[in-house]
């Protein structure tokens, strides 16, 4: 479901004005205030305002990155940081992308897909020192929702999205029956419905967290189930569903192996009495709550099918894939592709798609041990498993629609704080060690001691 990208320049003036307040408070505010500002721009500026440059096309949220890394390296923020395992395949990820990409033919979007991707995820996880700071973040996300929320109440009433006078999205949203669908600042409305949905269980969270927080996480949920419902998208209403059950879950949270293990012996069962393949139920669920799960369901089937295709580097041609050779408007090469996961698998092969699957799972394991271990006592945690509901959110929804706009900011924004949730559980367990053996940093620095083995 990608949308071509423009060729020429799009200033909005309003947009820049804002861009550069913006800029100014990445470079000059504290660490939480910069990425809360990031995510901001992120959120409200469609990424239809861009400055083309010798055929390069700079987002705004391009530009944006490279103020905050200015920022890094002016203020040395570097020093200390190190990789983990999350980081590392994140690279790796974003690496086999470009040199897939490379061997089926460059382009610019190749390596801006993936500076976008690594940009964002590292300056957040540079800038994000804490899991405390998360919170944070969420209290400028809950206000960020209820604005787009309240914009796109706008737009369902008067047909006309107030969001158009920065470009890059349509005044006159697409209806379904008698109903608009609206997608505020996003490119598409089912995108915009996904960012609620995703948020709406760390909403939650924020309210599990206490304190001045509460008011906050009220506004931000009644935000999230605004933009969810006013998308008219059934993506997003499953996805938020979803949410809802993995909330539900936290009474058995110390039994999620047992729960998991009967999710896949369930899926099996069904995978032997179905006549048609297991992914055909995503088009049964459809045929309830309606939408397109019929196509998505046939999406998955042909990139079975077509394994021998895209396995190696991915493919660059699935019109033959598309039903009645329906294909892309702009894009005679390739069909529609709803499915996130087909996505990776198309664009790096076999080996992409398993980085990136490697991450979501490395990344729920890190969620499972802090809201076991209670990381330092710094976060609830209930607001710890809303972070685990967050990313299960988010992998319902790639199902649904893979994500071509600022909406993948706030993926990777969820993986860089997962992944400094990881970095705060390695410093306690080294504080742990340090007690244990009697020694605290300085005496350990002095000593040059290292840990037995």
């Amino acid at each position: 479901m990608e949308q071509t990208a423009q060729d020429a320049s799009n200033l909005n003036p309003l947009a820049v004005a804002l861009l550069v307040v913006i800029s100014l408070v990445v470079l000059y505010a504290n660490r939480q205030n910069a990425v809360g500002a990031f995510l901001v721009a992120a959120a409200f500026i469609p990424l239809g305002q861009q400055l083309v440059v010798f055929g390069l096309h700079f987002h705004f949220l391009r530009l944006l990155l490279l103020v905050g890394f200015c920022r890094v390296l002016v203020h040395q923020e570097l020093e200390g940081f190190t990789m983990n395992l999350v980081d590392k395949l994140f690279v790796y990820w974003a690496l086999t992308g470009i040199v897939c990409g490379i061997f089926r033919g460059p382009s610019p979007e190749t390596f801006g897909s993936a500076f976008n991707a690594l940009g964002t995820y590292f300056l957040i996880r540079i800038l994000t020192n804490s899991p405390e700071d998360m919170v944070d973040h969420l209290r400028v996300l809950a206000l960020v929702v209820l604005v787009i929320g309240a914009c796109m109440s706008w737009e369902a009433s008067t047909g006309k999205n107030p969001f158009h006078v920065f470009g890059g999205v349509p005044e006159i949203p697409a209806d379904r029956g008698e109903r608009f669908r609206c997608q505020g600042p996003f490119r598409n409305y089912i995108l915009a419905g996904t960012f609620g949905a995703t948020l709406f269980p760390l909403m939650a969270g924020l309210w599990f967290q206490g304190g001045s927080g509460r008011r906050r996480a009220v506004l931000g949920t009644l935000g999230c189930v605004m933009v969810t419902v006013l998308s008219t998208s059934s993506g997003p209403i499953l996805c938020f569903l979803a949410a809802l059950a993995g909330l539900a879950l936290w009474p058995m949270r110390d039994r999620m192996r047992f729960f998991r293990r009967s999710v896949v012996v369930m899926i099996l069962g069904l995978a032997v009495v179905m006549k048609a393949p297991v992914w055909y139920l995503i088009a049964k669920v459809s045929d309830v709550v309606g939408g397109g799960g019929w196509h998505r369901s046939y999406v998955i089937d042909q990139f079975v099918k077509h394994f021998s295709e895209w396995w190696l580097v991915g493919t660059s041609y699935t019109a033959h894939w598309a039903p009645a050779g329906e294909v892309i408007a702009g894009d005679p090469n390739n069909m529609d592709i709803t499915n996130n996961y087909v996505v990776q698998g198309i664009s790096g092969g076999l080996l992409m798609l398993g980085l990136f699957l490697a991450m979501i799972v490395c990344c729920f394991k890190i969620v499972g041990r802090a809201v076991r271990t209670d990381v330092k006592g710094s976060l609830d945690p209930k607001l710890l498993w809303t972070v685990g509901v967050a990313l299960a959110a988010h992998c319902t929804a790639f199902f649904s629609i893979p994500y071509f706009d600022q909406t993948a900011v706030f993926w990777y924004w969820l993986l860089a704080v997962i992944s400094g949730i990881q970095q705060c559980e390695n410093a306690v367990a080294s504080e742990d060690w340090q007690v244990e053996w009697g020694l605290d940093a300085a005496e350990e620095q002095h000593a040059g001691a290292e840990p037995p083995h």
